[in-house]
C-alpha cells in the first residue's frame, strides 16, 4: 500500500502523544486537517459517541453546523444510518447521492443542503459499529468534485483510513491523560453568544467585558474543549449539550 506520507504523519502523532502537553489534542486535530487537506480532504466529521460522553470534531464551517441543529438533522442523518453500520467505506456526499437508491426525501435534502457548504464528495471509515459502547467513524469529505474525489480514493483510500483509525487512537489516548475540564459560566457564555453570531466586541457589550476578556474566555474554552479552532468549539459545544439552537 502506498504510504503517502503516513509514515511520517504517524510519527509527528506520536511525538505529541509523548509530550503530555495539555494541548496536545488541539495539535493532533490542527495535524490532522493540515494532511487530510494536502491530500484533497477538506471537510473532516470526526465522531466518538460513548455512553456518557461524545467527541466531535469538524471543519465544516459554523453556518452548516448551526443549521443542522436547527433542524435536527441528526434524526436522519444517513452518516448514521447507512454509513455506520459497516465496516466498508460507503461514498458520501451530493456527488454520489444518486448511488443510493434507499434514501428519503428528507436525507435527499439534507445532502444538497450540504453541498451549498462545500461538501461535495467523501467517504465513511467506521470504528466502531453502533453497540453497547456507542459508535464511532469518520467522514472524509472533499470539496472536490465526485470524479476527482474517486481518482483520490483509489490512488490513497487505504492510506487515508489507516491514518483516520491511528487518529482515533491518539486522540483517545491524549484526551484521557488530559481529562475533561468543565466550563466556567463565562466560558459557557461567550461560546453561546459566539454561537448565535455575535463577534467579539458584540460578546463584550452583551456581556459588560473588554473584548479581551472575551477572547481569554473563548480560548480557554476552546482549549478545555480540545477544539482547534472556534468553530470546533460551538460544533463539540454543541454536540455534548452545552449550547442550543438559536
Amino acid at each position: 500500500m502506498p504510504q503517502h506520507g503516513v509514515d511520517d504523519f504517524l510519527d509527528t502523532l506520536s511525538q505529541i502523544g509523548r509530550s503530555g502537553d495539555a494541548t496536545a489534542a488541539d495539535r493532533v486535530w490542527q495535524l490532522t486537517t493540515a494532511f487530510f487537506e494536502h491530500h484533497g480532504f477538506d471537510k473532516l466529521i470526526y465522531l466518538d459517541a460513548q455512553p456518557g460522553a461524545l467527541t466531535m470534531l469538524t471543519t465544516l464551517p459554523a453556518a452548516w453546523i448551526g443549521h443542522y441543529q436547527d433542524n435536527a438533522y441528526a434524526r436522519i442523518d444517513p452518516f448514521f444510518s447507512q454509513c455506520c453500520t459497516s465496516f466498508r467505506p460507503v461514498s458520501t456526499g451530493v456527488a454520489y447521492a444518486d448511488r443510493h437508491k434507499g434514501l428519503t426525501a428528507a436525507q435527499r435534502t439534507l445532502i444538497c443542503e450540504a453541498s451549498e457548504f462545500g461538501i461535495h464528495a467523501g467517504f465513511s471509515s467506521t470504528l466502531r459499529l453502533p453497540g453497547a459502547f456507542g459508535v464511532a467513524g469518520w467522514n472524509i469529505g472533499s470539496s472536490l468534485s465526485g470524479a476527482e474525489v474517486d481518482a483520490l480514493r483509489a490512488d490513497r483510500e487505504d492510506a487515508l483510513r489507516l491514518a483516520a483509525r491511528h487518529v482515533h487512537d491518539m486522540l483517545i489516548c491524549v484526551q484521557g491523560a488530559c481529562g475533561a475540564q468543565a466550563l466556567s459560566p463565562r466560558e459557557t457564555e461567550c461560546l453561546v453568544l459566539l454561537a448565535q453570531g455575535q463577534r467579539t466586541k458584540d460578546i463584550a457589550r452583551t456581556l459588560g467585558l473588554s473584548p479581551a476578556a472575551v477572547e481569554l474566555y473563548l480560548r480557554n474554552a476552546r482549549n478545555k474543549l480540545g477544539a482547534a479552532t472556534r468553530e470546533q468549539a460551538i460544533a463539540i459545544g454543541f454536540a455534548r449539550g452545552l449550547l442550543s439552537p438559536v
